[in-house]
């Protein structure tokens, strides 16, 4: 996993039963970082206009994915 657990944030489900990581890993392969995190971006964006995210949650998922990124390289 990229860190999302160490957000604090929960893996929460859509109504068709699908998670974040779910949707994001469906997304898959990512050729970069930042394409990586660029989806990441966008799908947390989602979850937010969809009420799965607060914008606190939203902000934490992202950060959490940058400092993952960060201690990888």
């Amino acid at each position: 996993m990229f860190g999302i657990s160490g957000s604090g944030v929960p893996n929460r489900a859509r109504g068709d039963g699908r998670t974040f990581l779910d949707v994001l890993w469906e997304q898959a392969s990512f050729v970069s970082s930042g394409i990586f995190t660029g989806a990441v971006r966008a799908l947390a964006g989602t979850w937010l206009s969809e009420g799965l995210f607060t914008s606190a949650e939203r902000d934490r998922v992202v950060a959490a994915v940058n400092a993952d990124l960060r201690r990888r390289s």
